[in-house]
């Protein structure tokens, strides 16, 4: 009996452990089992048209885009994506419902947009985790330090000049703005490395290649700072394509000048950056921001004329009248002219027609006299 009961608790035992074999009785092979139902007849198969299938498919979309199919509810499938809203669904029918042809006239007619786009941020150049606005003029960063750039830089000597409005720092948020180039760090505040020159908005310290110095008054939300740049002619502009071969390039500056100035709410704070040099030729405006992760983001929103907040007042400090950033903008296109055919272009067809003779049947034709051939057209007796 103690054998027994120790060969059953071992059995049970077996059967308890995960991924065990279910012990019963061995399947019998000649069991008949059910067939499964085949194909039906040739006969019984509904023949399906193409075009009402594509019918079929554009009412599913829009009946899908309409009334989206729900999950089953609960705290589980929320999301933190926003939701879409019917002008994107009936966006996405639209597309779906789309030819080719119309595809690529649209994605033409973007392309030729952009070459004419004003003065703005380039989102193709913006870190992850910032976004930048429809109109390309704000950006908002959430997370740690982010720096974005517009889509237009200084190349040419002469004086320019932009705005930055601080709209929103938040608790932990901080702001820099400047001037950087695009070998700089995007990941990283304006002024870290050398390609950079930034104003803070902590102490109003300038920082450069990472090193900060007294300069002006901190900056606060709300303030609106005007950065100004007078590019000499000396300084090295990088041609696409070329390498800057002079002496002053990045790696050995010399002294001319150029200079860049700040000024807070239009009082100039005086020149902060003096003989620049450009490692790739080109000055662009940027801004950073830096907030702490899961707090109220930060904002910046970027002014490039030919309209100021508050005006720069150049007479006042001795600086050369600045040009608007938006002075870089590439001019369109005049409109094409429309090549109407005008409305007599038909009646002088009409009188042209009218004034061809008309040949009459009845009018006999000329007619080839060949020797042994009678000359008319009807046959006679004697050929006969």
């Amino acid at each position: 009996a103690a054998v027994c009961s120790e060969t059953t608790t071992r059995a049970m035992v077996d059967a308890a452990k995960p991924g065990a074999k279910k012990r019963g009785r061995p399947r019998n092979p000649n069991k008949p089992r059910p067939r499964k139902p085949g194909p039906p007849p040739e006969a019984l198969r509904v023949r399906h048209n193409p075009i009402f299938d594509e019918m079929r498919q554009q009412m599913d979309a829009v009946v899908a885009a309409i009334h989206p199919k729900r999950g089953g509810g609960g705290a589980a499938q929320t999301s933190s994506k926003p939701s879409e809203t019917l002008a994107d669904r009936v966006e996405k029918v639209v597309a779906i419902t789309m030819t080719e042809k119309e595809k690529a006239a649209i994605e033409k007619e973007r392309r030729e947009a952009a070459m004419y786009w004003p003065v703005s941020l380039n989102p193709k150049l913006k870190p992850k985790g910032c976004v930048v606005s429809d109109d390309r003029m704000s950006f908002t960063s959430t997370k740690g330090y982010k720096t974005c750039v517009a889509s237009h830089g200084v190349k040419t000597a002469g004086a320019y000049y932009y705005e930055i409005t601080i709209i929103a720092l938040g608790e932990t948020g901080h702001a820099r703005v400047g001037w950087k180039s695009k070998s700089g760090e995007r990941n990283a505040p304006v002024g870290f490395d050398k390609f950079g020159y930034g104003y803070k908005d902590i102490g109003g310290e300038k920082v450069h290649q990472g090193v900060t110095s007294a300069y002006g008054e901190p900056f606060k939300e709300g303030d609106v700072i005007g950065c100004y740049i007078y590019v000499d002619a000396d300084v090295p502009v990088k041609a696409r394509g070329t390498k800057v071969t002079t002496v002053n390039a990045a790696s050995e500056p010399t002294e001319n000048a150029s200079f860049i100035a700040f000024a807070r709410n239009g009082a100039f704070q005086g020149k902060a950056f003096e003989s620049l040099t450009s490692g790739d030729g080109a000055y662009f405006p940027a801004g950073s921001l830096y907030t702490m992760p899961d707090v109220e983001p930060a904002q910046l929103k970027f002014n490039f004329g030919p309209t100021w907040a508050f005006p720069p007042d150049v007479d006042a400090v001795g600086f050369v009248a600045p040009r608007p950033m938006s002075h870089f903008a590439p001019p369109r296109p005049p409109p094409q002219e429309v090549k109407t055919e005008p409305e007599d272009a038909k009646l002088v067809d009409t009188e042209r027609q009218d004034a061809k003779p008309a040949i009459s049947s009845d009018e006999p034709k000329p007619t080839i006299a060949l020797e042994g051939f009678p000359t008319s057209s009807k046959p006679s007796a004697t050929s006969l």
